[in-house]
């Protein structure tokens, strides 16, 4: 019985060994550079509404979900910008964005992005397209969600959209494109003040 134990824990160290040993020689992953959306150029006054706005964080798939910037050069294949991530996640940068927007627009009394905080309405969004896609070899960034207006206190719908916005981006390179992506989200910031002006 000792002998058959002294095999067992030989065999185990020298497992223990061999992944300690395959762990040093893996490759070094690539260095990353990190970005944020650009300082919003967006200037709106608009009256404000009554009562407080909510806005959740978007809701999107996995890989929309994620930090990675998205490239699609072909109508199905997604490809990730290699090198290059998002200083956050897109839905918390996408809320932060809209949150600023609406803030400065003075949209409503209030906005929140807390949800333990007692609102009158919520807006809700699923973000569909976050991505630069290639239009004729040009890059081009597409922003799409779909949006509803919540009552907050009924939990009803009150009205709900679905938004696309393009932009083109000067060049290939991550800076351009992400330049692009903080006019794309400018714009969808004001076409959302639009809609939830009504």
């Amino acid at each position: 019985m000792k002998q058959r134990w002294r095999h067992y824990l030989l065999g185990a160290a020298l497992v223990v060994l061999g992944f300690t040993s395959g762990c040093s020689i893996l490759p070094k992953s690539d260095p990353q550079t990190r970005f944020n959306l650009p300082s919003s150029a967006l200037s709106m006054a608009t009256t404000a509404q009554k009562g407080v706005l909510f806005v959740a964080v978007p809701q999107g798939n996995r890989l929309i979900s994620s930090n990675y910037i998205l490239i699609q050069p072909e109508h199905t294949e997604i490809q990730i910008y290699k090198g290059t991530l998002w200083a956050d996640n897109v839905p918390t940068l996408l809320r932060e964005r809209l949150v600023n927007a609406f803030t400065e627009a003075q949209l409503f009394d209030a906005i929140s992005g807390d949800a333990a905080l007692r609102s009158d309405l919520a807006l809700e969004t699923y973000i569909q397209r976050f991505q630069v896609q290639f239009d004729n070899g040009q890059p081009v960034v597409h922003v799409q969600i779909d949006a509803k207006l919540v009552d907050s206190n009924t939990a009803s719908i009150l009205r709900s959209q679905r938004f696309h916005v393009t932009r083109p981006a000067q060049g290939k390179e991550a800076v351009q494109l992400v330049a692009a992506f903080g006019e794309a989200t400018d714009q969808l910031s004001l076409e959302l003040m639009q809609w939830l002006s009504r």
